[in-house]
C-alpha cells in the first residue's frame, strides 16, 4: 500500500510541475473604418490582462495586419477594445472565439 500510494503523489506532483501549455493566436484585423487605429486591446472573456496588440503602430483606415495574441493564457475567446487617433474607442460587444475566427473586421 505504502509503495503505491507514494507512486500516486509523485504522479501527482508530476502532472503539477507540468508547465501549462499557452495558445499563441493569430488573425488579420481588418480596419474598414476611416479613421486609424492606435491601440487594440484584447482581453481573455473569463478575465485576464489585457494585451495591447498593435505595439504603437498604427492601422490606418482601409488596411489590414496580422496581429498575434501571446499573452500565456489558453484562452480563445477575447473582449476587444480599439482605440482611434482621437481617443475615442469601440468596445466590441460580442465576445470574439479567435480560435473559430482568423479575420475579424471592425467597419462603421
Amino acid at each position: 500500500m505504502r509503495v503505491t500510494l507514494s507512486l500516486f503523489l509523485a504522479a501527482g506532483l508530476a502532472a503539477i510541475a507540468q508547465p501549462t501549455l499557452a495558445e499563441t493566436l493569430s488573425f488579420t484585423l481588418d480596419n474598414q473604418t476611416p479613421n486609424m487605429i492606435v491601440q487594440f486591446h484584447a482581453t481573455p472573456a473569463d478575465g485576464g490582462t489585457r494585451t495591447e496588440l498593435l505595439k504603437k503602430k498604427g492601422l490606418y483606415g482601409g488596411q489590414s495586419r496580422k496581429l498575434t495574441i501571446a499573452d500565456g493564457s489558453d484562452a480563445c475567446v477575447y473582449k476587444i477594445r480599439a482605440v482611434f487617433e482621437d481617443d475615442s474607442f469601440y468596445d466590441v460587444r460580442d465576445e470574439i472565439d479567435f480560435c473559430e475566427n482568423d479575420t475579424y473586421t471592425l467597419a462603421d
